[in-house]
């Protein structure tokens, strides 16, 4: 009977919870436990990674600051599925942007002349392009498109066209104000595009990741500088065109003040902000205005250590060389680089000659008009 009693209590206690909570094996028997081990691995994998918590810590900034647009941004942009080549398609005419490489595909939209878009590879008669965030085409046709070396190329996923700073600019890691300045953007210099995140903010790329920049026109312009490159030695190339034409002073001009077509001009004649409308007109489709005065108050200021291909200069006549302000200016010339000017007076009328010490001497300001 004792026999009996004991074999029915060491079976209650074998399978009584109770007992097992009690005399559960030590903490070190489990840890050694190598099927155990496995398991905490595991979820040790299932943790959040730091660089995720940054993330998540960037998010809830994104929500203080919805005011200031900003709306949940991460660090860095995933690795792209297509990479950009060192070379963008420039048309030579007005071009249509293909979805596939077929005359019959859906036209997406157009390239006019001297635009230009990421080139990502060529395929058969056709360019593939990166065209708003994806892959589009257009014609490899040499009548119609050439490629032109990208100076600032990028792999990553860019829109092709750059951010100029006009000031010293902040570049940020968010589109806000209070967000951390990741570096700055000094006077002139430029950085791609990615896209115009909204009307205050464009999205950059900055030492391989997202940032943002001011979209304030006082502070920023987006421009293509292969585009203003072409237009540049257009410009130029009309203007070399008419090389000899004779001076004349007040000689009429293009269009008038008001930007409207002149009937009376015949372009046997110029005077040096005739000729500078002229050219740039012809070259790029720019209208300036009428006298050198106007044209001086147009396009970006730039300081004579800045001087570059393309640029216009500004300098006092003997007539105006004792007026104030603006009003001393009495002469505009294109400037070539490599220390030559494009330009007309007196005789010998539009000529190419040495931007030597005495018309240094007569500089007052430059702009940038392109």
């Amino acid at each position: 009977m004792k026999r009996i009693l004991v074999v029915l209590l060491c079976v209650f206690l074998a399978f009584s919870p109770i007992w097992v909570a009690a005399c559960d094996s030590s903490d070190k028997n489990i840890i050694d436990d190598p099927s155990t081990q496995i398991i905490e691995e595991e979820f040790d994998d299932i943790d959040i990674p730091q660089d995720e918590e940054e993330i998540i810590d960037e998010n809830q900034d994104n929500q203080d600051n919805q005011n200031s647009g900003d709306q949940g941004i991460e660090e860095q942009p995933s690795t792209p599925a297509i990479a950009l080549s060192q070379f963008k398609v420039q048309a030579l005419t007005t071009v249509n942007i293909r979805a596939q490489a077929s005359a019959a595909s859906q036209a997406l939209g157009q390239l006019k002349v001297f635009d230009t878009l990421p080139l990502v590879s060529k395929k058969d008669n056709w360019y593939q392009v990166y065209y708003n965030g994806s892959t589009a085409f257009v014609s490899a046709n040499a009548s119609y498109t050439s490629l032109v070396e990208w100076k600032n190329a990028v792999q990553e996923l860019v829109s092709g066209l750059e951010v100029q700073a006009l000031t010293v600019v902040n570049i940020r890691q968010k589109p806000s104000t209070s967000s951390a300045i990741l570096g700055k953007l000094n006077r002139l210099e430029h950085i791609p595009l990615i896209k115009q995140y909204d009307q205050n903010w464009y999205q950059v790329l900055f030492q391989g990741k997202e940032a943002y920049i001011s979209a304030n026109p006082q502070y920023t312009r987006v421009y293509d500088p292969e585009k203003v490159n072409a237009l540049i030695e257009n410009v130029i190339a009309e203007g070399k065109k008419v090389l000899g034409v004779p001076y004349e002073y007040g000689a009429q001009r293009l269009f008038y003040h008001n930007g409207k077509p002149n009937p009376n001009f015949t372009g046997k004649t110029f005077d040096c902000s005739s000729f500078v409308q002229y050219a740039f007109y012809k070259g790029a489709q720019i209208i300036l205005k009428a006298d050198s005065r106007s044209q001086s108050q147009e396009g970006i200021l730039i300081n004579e250590n800045e001087l570059e291909r393309g640029d216009l200069i500004f300098m006092w006549s003997s007539a105006r060389r004792n007026n104030k302000g603006i009003e001393r200016i009495g002469h505009v010339v294109i400037y070539l680089g490599d220390n030559q000017i494009l330009h007309t007076w007196g005789t010998g009328g539009v000529r190419i000659q040495e931007y030597s010490a005495g018309w240094r001497e007569r500089f007052i300001l430059a702009r940038r008009m392109l």
